[in-house]
């Protein structure tokens, strides 16, 4: 009999093993496929129309930073990159075969309605303003009316005319970064296809020259969009563009590259969409090593009489590993297509609810193909095959001379490399714990995650010691509580080590993945959310309304409010600087020194705010600061958003950085680094005594500048907490998926347990015990199962609630500690547990006795 032969025959005389073991290797085929599918979707993807679609290629300056050289070359994207200079713009047009070369530089630009509504793109996407050769780029043709010629003259794209409700010859009101001008509509544009605009952008249409000062491009540009000449092929040109370029810092882009350059708003959801399913994958292929590894051990543990026969009677260690290896790979196989299918509408439901929080576009279309089959399928396949051979290690290599006796009663619990492993994770955990509370902030709270991984990894190898140990307190308490049904709960369960461990150890990891998931995400929400409120000490606030910022023109008109004591603008950038010793963004902020100390406060630790007036001088936050050993007259390298190498001095630290900023630069340091020109906020405090005079200017000036939203300090509070509730949707997604793995495992475990001591049951039965009695003995060992899942998996939670605490506070405490939270999940765990018990007890019941035990085979 063959290997694979034995194994199916295994399978179909231990249902419910197989069924188990299936169960477990199913869940984990589909979450990975799953991933597979939204990673496919995501790098496929490609916006419905092409902004670059006449072209043959697009030429571009490298948009990221290139740190080191050779091996050590790190690249980070730039939030502003280098444009193409008009020399660069000359070279291309001498390439054989182009036709012409069209400059393209995007600017924000913006119509109003009459109603006094600004009118976002497509999907509420961006509105941007273009020159109007560039409309040839796409190209968008005239449906009505004639192109811009008038420094005063606009063409809109169709969609955006409609919604304006304006025809060629009508005045609009346009905001740009220098302010609201009118404009008249001199013409109405139409994209190929049939279409009114842009899917995801809206398009307006300027005269050269009034473009080139809008966009402060002058005579360079973003990108440059190359038309072929007749003749030439445009596969044929691009080789040619990229000969012309080879050896500098340009770029030629084809394909969906050049379709992901046209909307770059677009691309960069396809890229967080896309880049959010790798960690999810891996972390889920971690998970699922321990839920399939604890479910064939279970079922290996309850067939350790089989097996010991096997031995008994000549079996060799590795013929052993050989039929538990063919049982995976039947289960891998049979687990590869249904598990395929199912991950088809898990993730159809990741991408609607992606799309329904503005995470992902709607070009964000599902792609299934063999891809995410093969790799699910493979990926299913190793794994399973990793946990079986970790599982049946120690059953395979007892001698037969023991067997029997090992059959009967099972000594060893631990082996040697299992308690070594489990010390090595254990001792890794710790050890990144404390790396995190090195580093701090979000960085830190990230590496949580590993931290949590680590010690669900030591606790499931040590699940057999924890069980030992943890039982007796936990089983004498349950005995002494409810006597007779109690203490057989306790002495089957000290019995039962193995057994129980299997059980408990799915209880540990659901409940420090759960709790990872409820209270570190918790913590550093609620931390960001409450470091937004102290810092804003401004009485009123100024916000972009459905626009990308504030014109600068808005604070000037501010200062000249009635009422206005002090006002001070935002603007929100970045910078990169080394993070864990490779080069990375964090965010930065500029401010005016005269005036944000009167409308924030920082909790400066070190030095003074206005120490930035220093040329070369910035404030830099406590967790970045204290990652790099760095104090006030500190000195350190890095790059602005436009690739600019600083070297600047720590003019002070200061804490509250939560969703702001690690770096503060003074406005006048960053002038002609940032050229959007928009202010982020603008924050303004009240002489005493005239709030009510400056709230009646504010609501003039939202009527006169629609782009404009005022707010008070609290509704400006609850609005950043909003915002920060939708930008952990993603890690929400993850995680709540993840934990739904972890579940299912629990489930899947306890059912194994109870339905497999179907002849215990009926021993008990026929020595005259009730079913009812027995099924609250099950009860009781249900719960004793769930305290000792519950206390250590809640230890790891609260390790890493302590650890958040600390990388964001500087404390290791376990404050912020949500309770509602924390009772649901530990009675969602209870219920699932409970339910999932007896369910497998009802139907371990369902049998007379006589039969089962008539029927018995040793």
């Amino acid at each position: 009999m063959t290997v694979l032969a034995l194994a199916m025959r295994t399978a179909r005389t231990r249902k419910v093993g197989f069924l188990g073991s299936l169960a477990a290797v199913l869940v984990a085929v589909t979450l990975i496929s799953a991933c597979v599918m939204m990673i496919q979707s995501g790098a496929r993807a490609t916006p419905a129309v092409d902004r670059f679609g006449a072209t043959a290629a697009v030429v571009r300056a490298d948009p990221g930073l290139h740190v080191g050289s050779g091996d050590n070359e790190e690249v980070v994207p730039l939030d502003q990159p280098p444009r193409m200079t008009a020399e660069r713009l000359a070279k291309l047009r001498a390439v054989p075969g182009v036709a012409d070369v069209v400059a393209d530089t995007p600017f924000y630009a913006q119509v109003v309605s009459s109603r006094g509504v600004p009118l976002p793109g497509g999907g509420d996407g961006p509105s941007r303003g273009h020159g109007w050769p560039a409309a040839r780029l796409t190209p968008f043709e005239l449906s009505a009316g004639h192109a811009p010629t008038a420094g005063t003259e606009v063409v809109l794209d169709a969609d955006l005319a409609r919604r304006a409700a304006v025809r060629p010859g009508g005045q609009v009101r346009v905001v740009t970064s220098g302010g609201v001008r009118p404009f008249t509509v001199s013409g109405i544009a139409r994209p190929p296809g049939g279409r009114e605009g842009l899917p995801s952008q809206a398009a307006l249409f300027f005269a050269p020259r009034t473009a080139a000062r809008l966009s402060g491009a002058g005579n360079a540009a973003d990108v440059a969009g190359v038309i072929a000449a007749p003749g030439t092929t445009g596969a044929d040109l691009a080789g040619r563009l990229r000969a012309a370029v080879r050896g500098t810092d340009q770029q030629v882009l084809t394909g969906n590259r050049r379709a992901r350059a046209g909307a770059p708003e677009t691309a960069e959801k396809l890229e967080y969409s896309t880049l959010l399913f790798g960690p999810m994958a891996g972390i889920g292929g971690f998970l699922a090593v321990f839920v399939i590894g604890g479910t064939l051990g279970l079922s290996i543990l309850q067939r350790r009489r089989e097996i010991a026969l096997l031995r008994a009677i000549g079996t060799t260690p590795w013929q052993i590993r050989r039929m538990i290896a063919g049982e995976a790979v039947v289960l891998a196989l049979v687990a590869a297509a249904p598990g395929y299918l199912l991950g088809i509408p898990l993730a159809r439901l990741l991408r609607a609810v992606l799309i329904d929080r503005g995470l992902a576009p709607p070009e964000f279309v599902l792609a299934t193909g063999p891809l995410p089959l093969l790799v699910a399928g493979g990926a299913g396949l190793a794994l399973t095959l990793v946990s079986a051979f970790t599982a049946v290690r120690q059953a395979s290599r007892v001698r037969p001379a023991e067997a029997l006796q090992e059959a009967a009663r099972p000594r060893r619990t631990m082996t040697v490399p299992r308690i070594v492993l489990a010390v090595v994770m254990l001792a890794g955990g710790l050890a990144i714990l404390a790396l995190t509370q090195r580093v701090g902030g979000e960085v830190g709270v990230a590496f949580l995650a590993l931290v949590v991984m680590l010690l669900m990894a030591a606790a499931a190898l040590l699940a057999p010691l924890l069980t030992r140990l943890l039982e007796r307190p936990a089983g004498a308490m349950i005995g002494a509580v409810t006597m007779t049904t109690g203490w057989l709960a306790h002495a089957n369960s000290a019995a039962a080590v193995r057994r129980v461990s299997s059980a408990a150890a799915a209880i540990m990891i659901s409940v420090a993945m759960a709790g990872y998931a409820l209270l570190v995400t918790a913590v550093l929400d609620d931390t960001t959310a409450a470091q937004g409120r102290d810092r804003i000490v401004a009485d009123r606030i100024l916000l972009p309304r459905d626009a990308d910022g504030l014109p600068p023109d808005v604070a000037d008109a501010a200062r000249r409010l009635p009422g206005v004591e002090t006002v001070s603008p935002m603007r929100g950038t970045m910078f990169v600087s080394y993070v864990l010793g490779s080069p990375d963004i964090v965010p930065a902020q500029a401010v005016d020194p005269a005036t944000a100390a009167r409308v924030l406060d920082l909790r400066l630790r070190e030095g003074a705010l206005n120490s930035i007036n220093a040329p070369g001088t910035v404030l830099v936050s406590r967790t970045h600061a204290g990652a790099h050993n760095w104090h006030v007259g500190s000195r350190f390298r890095g790059w602005l958003a436009d690739g600019t190498p600083m070297d600047l001095q720590v003019g002070g630290i200061f804490d509250r950085s939560l969703g702001w900023a690690d770096i503060v630069f003074s406005q006048r340091a960053l002038t002609g680094h940032l050229r959007t020109g928009l202010d982020d906020s603008v924050l303004i405090r009240a002489r005493p005594g005239h709030a009510a005079e400056l709230d009646r200017a504010l609501n003039r000036l939202e009527h006169d500048r629609p782009v404009v939203r005022a707010v008070h300090r609290q509704a400006a509070g609850e609005a950043a907490e909003t915002s920060i509730q939708q930008n952990s949707t993603g890690t929400y997604l993850v995680l709540a998926v993840l934990v739904a793995l972890t579940a299912v495992s629990l489930v899947n475990t306890l059912v194994m347990g109870t339905t497999a001591r179907v002849r215990e049951f009926a021993l008990l039965r026929a020595v005259g015990a009730s079913r009812r009695q027995l099924v609250r003995m099950i009860t009781w060992e249900t719960a004793i199962v769930t305290a000792i899942g519950v206390l250590v998996g809640g230890i790891i939670a609260c390790l890493a609630l302590a650890g958040a605490n600390g990388a964001l506070s500087g404390s290791m405490r376990l404050t912020g500690l949500p309770v509602p939270r924390s009772l649901s999940l530990l009675a969602g765990v209870a219920i699932m547990s409970l339910a999932a018990s007896l369910m497998a007890s009802a139907m371990a019941l369902t049998a007379r006795p006589i039969d089962v035990l008539g029927g018995a085979r040793e």
